[in-house]
């Protein structure tokens, strides 16, 4: 380890993680040969001033332990499930822990009757049902989050807690984003809680509240008088410790299209909320497997989406995942993989992104056999084990870790002038 006082603590702590990776590389080939580890890199555009410039935001706030980034990461049920999403969080909130970043956004998706991510549970009372915008028999109003829970019953409430990973998880503040300004509902914190907060209204109507301490967890308690019939709407609550480092917003729902987020009217208007600073895009895996997948379409509705983050924030920084090998019911190859790959690498040079392409990692056409039998992937080839899922955070983490440090070693004449 180069021992100067110029080097970064994320350099250090790579370093570390590199020496030890590289030291069990061999065996790591063997544990699993049906990785082509060969292909683990960024690939697309080599040179992305965006993401270059997003690498140098991320070292000056690890140097001056001040400020925040965003992370958006786009899919469907694959990112729903948040285990090899939450693995990247910890990972990257976890190279120093003087910067570690907040949570990001939560949704109550147990309440909304479809399954829970695995790294924080949520309790209800009252009855809420669930409007997903990838459902083309839903109807609702949608947000970013693409999912709305909805109730008209007079007193309800949804309880977040945080799952404890090595480091704690807390939260300071909460932007809850939901239509409570438009009914006759009022929102309120259990007394339980021995902590005092503010609460303000957004210029959109949002309720943002400050508790006086970080906390673990909280209770959001609505009501309305018996006589109104007003349906309240929540399509999520923004977690921030306020605290520097990286606030990672894990954005999937079950069959998520690009399609699905078109019909989320207010999809720009939250947006603004997490305002990305980079945007880890997963969505593919529902798009190509579709009866009626056309490459024009499919294109043209990812341009669309990655023009929509440019206009969230125009020095926006890309990575594209290319979707897994899957197949259609079990039966069927999905053959429209190639042509997908193909349109990810074509925007990635148009949008100065780079690639992860999961699909060549796994060993290309066919390969989703192989890993369901090593138990990596679930009989449906196409979804992950919760093994699989925390392999492919690693795999993800490991060729994010190498572009940094190229990044960086780059960098060097200038830190040490």
């Amino acid at each position: 380890m180069i021992g100067v006082t110029h080097l970064s603590c994320a350099q250090e702590v790579a370093e570390a993680d590199t020496s030890l990776a590289d030291s069990k590389v061999d065996s790591m080939v063997i544990k699993h040969p049906y990785v082509d580890y060969s292909q683990n890199h960024f690939t697309g555009d080599t040179n992305s001033v965006f993401l270059r410039n997003y690498y140098q935001q991320f070292d000056q706030m690890l140097r001056s332990k001040s400020g925040a980034l965003n992370i958006i990461h786009f899919g469907g049920s694959h990112i729903q499930v948040d285990i090899w999403s939450n693995l990247l969080r910890e990972r990257l909130q976890s190279i120093d822990t003087n910067v570690r970043g907040a949570r990001g956004i939560l949704f109550p998706f147990k309440a909304a009757g479809t399954n829970r991510p695995y790294s924080y549970y949520v309790d209800w009372t009252g009855e809420w049902e669930g409007h997903r915008s990838a459902y083309n028999k839903h109807q609702s109003t949608w947000g970013v989050s693409g999912i709305t829970a909805t109730t008209t019953d007079d007193s309800v409430s949804l309880k977040f807690t945080f799952k404890q990973s090595p480091y704690p998880v807390k939260t300071k503040s909460l932007t809850v984003l939901s239509n409570i300004d438009s009914t006759a509902y009022a929102l309120t914190i259990d007394p339980f809680m021995a902590v005092d907060y503010t609460m303000d209204t957004t210029r959109d109507g949002y309720l943002n509240i400050v508790f006086n301490q970080p906390i673990d967890s909280f209770n959001l308690r609505f009501h309305k008088p018996d006589s109104i019939a007003d349906e309240l709407q929540f399509y999520g609550v923004i977690s921030d410790n306020e605290q520097p480092g990286i606030r990672y917003h894990s954005i999937g729902v079950n069959g998520s299209r690009f399609v699905s987020f078109k019909r989320c009217e207010l999809f720009q208007e939250q947006l603004k909320y997490l305002d990305p600073d980079l945007v880890i895009m997963s969505i593919g895996t529902n798009d190509s497997s579709d009866p009626d997948y056309d490459s024009l379409t499919y294109r043209n509705n990812f341009r669309e989406f990655l023009t929509m983050m440019r206009w969230a924030n125009p020095e926006c920084a890309f990575i594209l995942t290319v979707p897994n090998d899957n197949y259609v019911r079990r039966k069927y190859h999905n053959n429209n993989l190639r042509s997908v790959r193909y349109i990810i690498y074509d925007l990635a040079e148009e949008f100065d992104a780079r690639v992860w392409d999961l699909y060549g990692i796994m060993g290309g056409s066919g390969s989703a056999q192989t890993w369901e039998e090593a138990e990596m992937m679930k009989a449906d080839l196409v979804h992950f084990t919760n093994a699989g899922y925390r392999l492919k955070g690693d795999v993800f983490y490991r060729a994010w870790l190498e572009d940094y440090l190229k990044w960086f070693n780059d960098q060097q004449p200038v830190w040490n002038e």
